[in-house]
């Protein structure tokens, strides 16, 4: 826990949409914790199933903001954030209604922005909900040469080897902790990222502050994955891949373009097409 002298202000957003079975084991699992620093807001992104219901029955503690149209990841989180009023000092930690928390997660992602003034970002080890040995996210990798972005360890067993703190290039939009007035001076996610690579972004801007995004593997989280779209759906691959064009035209060099587009159409887009033709099978 951490120490009195040291506590903050802490907020926690939960961004979901027609999903209120699993926002409600979510929320089981977010209510479990204890600490009297800590709110809870939940932006609801026009939902048509019951989550409007679910939340005012189980749920009436929690603050609740309702958009009037599905702005995805982006515009909803945007929406939430602009509406809602925060003090100078506080902590946001935004979460996917697709995951369950552990009751110390908190703690474990506040420590490494206390400790280091230089830290920007913090992220918890994320393991398969269908299978809590095996790794979803250990930290993430992006290349502006290869323009491959992945996730450390994803689906390899969970081991000593992901058991370190260390820094990472990017965090993922799955749970990550930021200082509010932080998150407000990279003028919080960029809305031309619609869906996927938002966080990929976000991240970019923050080093290139010359700040850094912490790994910490002593907070861990589960994720059911891919709940909107499935996890090897067509359509999911072909807006990560529109949206990581998008991404390398912003943040890479034109020498970098140059290679990506070379490794593209010789390595990647025919690996990615085979793979997706395999795994859709399975």
């Amino acid at each position: 826990m951490i120490s009195s002298e040291k506590k903050v202000s802490i907020h926690l957003i939960v961004l979901t949409w027609n999903n209120s079975n699993i926002l409600e084991k979510c929320l089981e699992s977010v209510n479990k914790i204890d600490r009297d620093d800590l709110k809870i807001s939940i932006v609801d992104n026009c939902s048509t199933d019951h989550t409007s219901s679910m939340l005012s029955d189980k749920f009436p503690d929690y603050s609740v903001i309702t958009n009037k149209q599905n702005l995805r990841y982006a515009g909803g989180y945007n929406s939430a954030l602009t509406q809602i009023v925060f003090s100078e000092n506080e902590y946001i930690i935004l979460l996917n209604d697709d995951t369950i928390v552990s009751i110390d997660f908190i703690d474990e992602l506040i420590s490494p922005l206390l400790k280091d003034k230089k830290s920007i970002i913090s992220v918890p080890k994320i393991l398969y909900a269908s299978n809590i040995n095996k790794i979803w996210y250990a930290g993430g990798k992006v290349n502006l040469w290869s323009g491959i972005i992945n996730h450390v360890g994803i689906r390899d067993f969970d081991g000593p080897k992901y058991s370190f703190i260390n820094e990472t290039d990017y965090a993922t939009g799955c749970c990550f902790c930021i200082k509010y007035t932080d998150f407000k001076k990279l003028n919080f996610f960029d809305l031309d990222f619609n869906m996927y690579c938002e966080d990929v972004d976000l991240s970019l801007r923050a080093k290139s502050l010359n700040r850094t995004i912490i790994y910490n593997p002593k907070s861990i989280i589960l994720h059911r994955v891919s709940q909107s779209l499935g996890e090897h759906s067509f359509q999911k691959n072909k807006l990560k891949l529109q949206s990581q064009l998008k991404l390398f035209w912003k943040h890479a060099t034109g020498i970098q373009l140059l290679s990506i587009s070379i490794y593209w159409i010789l390595i990647h887009l025919p690996y990615q097409f085979i793979r997706w033709l395999y795994l859709r099978e399975k």
